[in-house]
């Protein structure tokens, strides 16, 4: 059976590696329906609220906060997919061979790093909202600190 894009998508970023029967891939089809109807309605509100404030404020802040909207939507999408997957064990099983462990492995550090990026674009849009003057724990302080719980997220999972 041929699988979709999508399908291929939610394996390669929670690193499962079995194929999906008609009962997983029925509940990944339900959340990723409901992240895109989510979605949706989040596009549709923020371009009304875009127009709105475009006409009393600056164009840049509303730049700004566009993208901050979107990385919170995103973090919003990937951690509902992130439950669905954990609720119903499908990113729990045993490897069969080494190969397996290392897309697992791979998967898991790329899902991180999307993560860290997303919240980083997040933090980077607060900082500049707020004016400065947290440099020094959004580029040092976070990183530092996110880099260990993966680490030790690895350690559990994958030792």
């Amino acid at each position: 059976m041929k699988e979709s894009f999508f399908v291929k998508l939610v394996k390669f970023i929670y690193g499962i590696n079995e194929p999906f029967d008609e009962f997983t891939s029925k509940v990944i089809s339900e959340a990723a329906n409901k992240v895109a109807f989510g979605l949706i309605i989040f596009l549709f509100a923020s371009i009304f609220v875009s127009l709105g404030i475009g006409n009393f404020d600056d164009t840049s802040d509303i730049a700004i906060g566009m993208i901050f909207a979107d990385a919170i939507a995103v973090l919003v999408a990937l951690t509902y997919m992130d439950m669905v997957v954990k609720r119903h064990g499908l990113d729990e099983y045993d490897y069969a061979n080494d190969s397996e462990r290392k897309i697992a492995i791979r998967s898991f550090i790329i899902q991180n790093l999307i993560t860290l990026v997303d919240i980083m674009t997040i933090l980077i849009c607060f900082n500049l909202i707020s004016g400065g003057g947290f440099d020094f724990i959004l580029f040092v302080i976070y990183p530092i600190g996110f880099v260990a719980a993966t680490y030790l997220g690895y350690r559990r999972k994958f030792k």
